[in-house]
């Protein structure tokens, strides 16, 4: 069975796994991404940081007893945001216009959200109380 602990630790890899690429091989992710309007490297680089303290974040919150739903809320929220910028940013080409880009930054929207979603859904299936 899958828990919302390891949603959530998951989630955290993702967000730092994501944040070490973006800081590490910038100059390939725009190349990948876009041909014609690159995302700013100022962009990728705060993108950057901000998964990796999200990431550390996650990892805490997942370890904290009780697990507030105050804090499955945030995570949640900030999931669905990144799904719909994600979505935002294809359609409109906006520093994606690769086929390859688009079609990547769609797959990993998919399952941010779906982190997003399992999260609520695990943290309503285990009671945990409104704050």
């Amino acid at each position: 069975m899958i828990t919302l602990n390891f949603v959530m630790r998951a989630n955290a890899v993702s967000c730092l796994l994501f944040g070490i690429t973006f800081l590490v091989i910038p100059n390939q992710v725009t190349a990948f991404l876009a041909t014609v309007s690159a995302i700013p490297k100022s962009v990728l680089f705060f993108l950057g940081v901000g998964l990796l303290i999200n990431g550390l974040h996650l990892i805490w919150a997942s370890l904290q007893r009780p697990l507030s739903q105050a804090l499955v809320n945030y995570f949640s929220i900030g999931d669905f945001i990144w799904l719909l910028a994600s979505i935002s940013l294809v359609v409109m080409e906006i520093w994606i216009d690769t086929t390859a880009g688009a079609v990547t930054t769609l797959a990993v929207a998919i399952v941010v959200g779906g982190f997003g979603v399992m999260q609520k859904i695990l943290s309503k299936r285990l009671g945990i109380a409104e704050v």
